[in-house]
């Protein structure tokens, strides 16, 4: 061995030596409190502080971004220190269970499973949504390990600059979950809203007590902190950016969801290290960058995600040009309309009000016929964006997937009215909001200072009402109407174009004789036209209508509509899908084939809306509707809901099926009032459910692999409300290895690492109360065994089809608890009637058909109804005395019917 490898050993020895003996200087450093005569600590480049508030559901990701932490550790340039408060409610993988907050000087191991940095201070139970918590946790970095720069990431749930509980992301909404029960706007102006969710003591942090106590942090330290980061979803919002840029000199963060996996600290970090000198901007495009290559087949998958970076030395000279662009608009309001479309066409983020605000300019320049706001927005986006010769306000962005292809880096409030209302007063008491010129646009934009007559909706009513728009057929306009602007609108004409040649005129026009006043809406009966009897199938047809008035900006709706043949019922079973294309559309159609079920098939990407008249014919029989996802395209729509709630009031049959139903059904009545669940949690990730109560024997069932769909990234759990039976819950304690990663179906949303059941784990429940229905969280094409799904099915259609004495107690059952309830309004009273009177008359006429073959089938319903005790019996003895009735005409004439 030559003397220079010797020399080489021994520098490495040292080195080694050195670096353990630093890292033992900084542990002992922070475990004991520094005395007055202790000498300064010398400066590192860097600490980089972790503020990890886990006290919730994300408390199962801490170990794993420790462990990649703990691939460098802390060195004798750059300082890891962390602060984990936990809640110890979401740990079942997890060594970590202690519900309380510790503190950590992280240092390197070769153990990627298992933390073994000590603990340097053990807190106890913190309310890290308290502002004090983090200046502490602050002014200990500061002390343990002082450096030249500070880089804070503040780790936890985001909600952006509004509150939405973050364990419900909403994909449609603009006002929070649960809605209150008071007033909307009133309650929204008392919530607590943003980040550090801590649910021990139920708080969080909103956005302008963030400002103050990172003012306090910046003074704690000294200086600015170098580099914020938000690991968590939705803080990178010009709102956000504008609170928190006097105490920070770049930011880091998401515009939409970030998965659980979060940040990839490992390449962090290394990046860091070896590079100690970087500064700020430095260290957040290395952020931005690792995190794409994370999240792009790299060491975390492959998600659709997005992170920018921020200049926020910028954010004073941004906020100028966006007071500029919203004073324009403002000015140019009778633009609105062509403002609503770039608003509507622009990228949204989970929360719809959320908007990309340089896709948003970008398409409002191509939009608008003024020139002042084409120039606005021109020069917003070039302060957004920068030049190649002057960097802008986003100084970094990157994302991965094709649903973020228009993302610019930042997002900003942009609601419909309603949102506008209902959070008004909260979002004046931003700084943003009283300091800049987007709030009084959006106060314009609420109620312009014209008459703005907008089209909401086209509704084409074809000539059957079967929802199908076929050759040969009438199909009558109704426009619905509303005026959004403070004036009244003078004469206003209707009119409609089309460039097809199949409909039996090209142009359609119409004076309207009144419209609708401010704050109102109307549905106009415009005209009809007819399709060409020649028509073929599948032809597209375009109409485009045009609102306009004297002194009311035009409002523009386009519609378009496929020529189909008119829908055939062939069967009693109706099997809905969602999307015909999809992986669970073989194996339910497949399902029911092998359980020689006769059915028809509605595809509501094809077909559109569920229509009532279509589930009208399926009143004797059943409906099978599967939903895959929460995504705008696939989530049942309002008038779908309204179809459905008409066909259960009627006493129909119906099964719904699907991950995301229930999260998206959350706070609509229907779930309450006819499905009698209540939403728990989106994606408890558990993959394995049971039967119970005897429902499919008990049984055990994966809902993943095999040959089912292998579909359920987001299964759902669901309460049992008064009324429901459960009929399954999710398994937790049986082995799962689903990933989701593996699983079919669009990136929407990061699905959750930790597992967990949160209340009472069903996935699956019940309702027989006049109508019948099975509500499953989860979609049961997953099952990843056709002979189970069998088993499963078996039972569904067992409860779908009763016999005809199971129906005559189902009657006498829900007459009698209705009876009991005393319908509390005229409404309910009249929803009673009607549903009792036409199971009443199903029933009366199913039992007359069987008596004119079965005399004596007659008898034994009677003997069914003198079977039943006194109360609901009493409550069915008009449709009794019918019964009777038939009896006895069949004794005088021998038949049943009349001749």
């Amino acid at each position: 061995m030559s003397s220079n490898t010797h020399r080489s050993l021994s520098q490495l020895a040292i080195m080694v030596c050195l670096f353990a003996f630093l890292g033992t200087l900084v542990v002992e450093a922070a475990t004991r409190p520094p005395r007055r005569d202790d000498p300064p600590a010398a400066k590192r480049k860097w600490t980089f502080m972790v503020f990890m508030a886990a006290d919730n559901n994300l408390e199962g990701g801490t170990e794993t971004d420790i462990n990649e932490m703990e691939t460098i550790g802390s060195t004798k340039d750059v300082a890891i220190l962390v602060e984990v408060d936990r809640i110890g409610k979401y740990s079942q993988g997890s060594d970590w269970k202690w519900p309380s907050t510790k503190r950590f000087v992280i240092k390197k191991d070769a153990d990627p499973k298992k933390v073994t940095s000590p603990v340097a201070q053990d807190l106890g139970e913190v309310d890290t949504a308290d502002p004090q918590a983090l200046i502490d946790f602050v002014q200990w970095c500061k002390a343990t390990a002082p450096a030249e720069r500070y880089a804070l990431i503040l780790w936890n749930h985001g909600t952006g600059w509004k509150e939405i509980s973050p364990d419900v992301y909403a994909s449609v909404d603009e006002v929070p979950v649960p809605l209150p029960s008071a007033g909307l706007a009133d309650a929204l102006s008392n919530i607590s809203y943003n980040i550090s969710y801590d649910n021990t003591s139920g708080t969080s942090m909103d956005i302008p007590t963030l400002q103050t106590t990172l003012a306090k942090v910046a003074e704690t330290l000294g200086q600015p902190i170098d580099l914020l980061g938000f690991d968590a979803c939705l803080m990178q919002m010009v709102e956000v950016a504008h609170a928190v840029a006097p105490s920070a000199l770049f930011q880091v963060g998401s515009t939409d969801l970030e998965p659980e996996r979060g940040w990839p600290y490992d390449a962090i970090i290394s990046a860091l290290a070896a590079k100690p000198a970087m500064d700020g901007r430095k260290l957040g495009e290395i952020v931005v960058s690792t995190y794409k290559e994370s999240y792009q087949m790299g060491s975390q998958g492959n998600v659709a995600v997005t992170l920018s970076l921020l200049d926020l030395a910028k954010t004073k000279e941004f906020t100028q040009s966006l007071n500029q662009f919203a004073a324009a608009i403002k000015k140019d309001i009778a633009e609105i309309d062509r403002i609503e479309q770039a608003r509507d066409e622009a990228l949204k983020y989970v929360y719809k009000d959320y908007l990309d605000l340089g896709h948003f300019l970008k398409l409002l320049a191509a939009r608008s016929s003024r020139a002042e706001v084409k120039s606005a927005c021109n020069e917003t986006y070039k302060a957004l964006m920068g030049t190649a010769d002057s960097p802008g306000f986003v100084a970094r962005n990157a994302f991965t997937g094709e649903k973020y292809k228009e993302a610019r880096g930042v997002s900003i409030f942009f609601p419909e009215r309603s949102g506008f209302r209902a959070y008004k007063k909260r979002y004046a008491a931003l700084g943003f909001a009283s300091e800049g010129g987007w709030y009084k646009f959006l106060e314009e934009f609420e109620a312009p200072t014209l008459p703005y007559l907008k089209i909401m909706e086209v509704i084409l009513v074809d000539a059957n009402q079967d929802g199908r728009i076929a050759a040969g057929e009438e199909v009558k306009v109704r426009l619905k109407v509303r005026n959004f602007g403070k004036k009244a609108a003078a004469q206003t004409t209707l009119t409609g174009k089309t460039a097809s040649d199949l409909l039996d005129r090209k142009t359609f026009g119409t004076t309207l004789a009144t419209t609708p006043a401010p704050g109102k809406e109307t549905v106009v009966e415009a005209f009809s036209f007819t399709v060409s009897p020649q028509a073929p199938e599948n032809s597209e047809v375009t109409v485009q209508f045009t609102l306009a008035g004297t002194g009311a900006p035009p409002s523009t709706y386009r519609t378009t509509f496929f020529v189909k043949a008119p829908f055939a019922s062939s069967g009693h079973v109706l099997l809905v899908l969602t999307d015909g294309f999809s992986p669970a559309s073989p194996v339910l159609q497949a399902m029911f084939q092998e359980a020689k079920v006769k059915f028809d098939i509605w595809d509501r990407m094809l077909d559109g809306d569920l229509k009532p008249e279509v589930l009208k014919r399926y009143l004797d029989g059943w409906v099978f509707i599967s939903v895959q996802d929460s995504s705008d395209q696939q989530q049942l729509t309002a008038s779908e809901l309204d179809a459905l709630s008409g066909f259960l009031k009627a006493g129909g049959r119906a099964v719904l099926s699907g991950q995301d139903l229930a999260f998206t059904l959350r706070e609509n009545a229907f779930a309450k009032n006819l499905c009698r669940i209540s939403f728990v949690q989106d994606d408890i990730n558990v993959h394995v459910v049971s039967g119970t109560g005897g429902f499919a024997k008990d049984g055990t069932f994966q809902i993943y692999g095999g040959d089912g769909a292998n579909n359920q990234k987001w299964p759902d759990e669901i309460d049992a409300q008064s009324g429901a039976k459960v009929l399954m819950k999710y398994n937790e304690g049986a082995r799962d290895i689903a990933n989701d990663s593996e699983m079919n179906g669009p990136d929407l949303k990061p699905g959750s690492l930790s597992r967990g059941i949160k209340s009472s784990g069903a996935a699956a429940v019940a309702v027989n109360d006049g109508y019948r229905l099975m509500f499953f969280a989860f979609g049961l094409e997953a099952i990843n065994a056709a002979s189970q799904r069998q088993a499963i099915f078996a039972d569904i259609q067992k409860f779908m089809t009763p016999s005809v004495d199971a129906q005559v107690r189902d009657l006498a059952g829900a007459s009698h608890r209705r009876a009991a309830r005393q319908p509390r309004t005229s409404r309910e009273q009249e929803e009673t009637i009607d549903l009792l009177s036409s199971i009443e008359n199903r029933l009366t006429r199913s039992i007359k058909q069987r008596m004119e073959t079965d005399p004596a089938y007659g008898r034994q319903i009677i003997e069914t109804i003198e079977g039943l005790p006194e109360a609901p019996r009493q409550s069915i003895q008009g449709f009794e005395k019918n019964i009777r009735s038939l009896l006895e005409f069949n004794r005088q004439h021998g038949t049943v019917i009349p001749r």
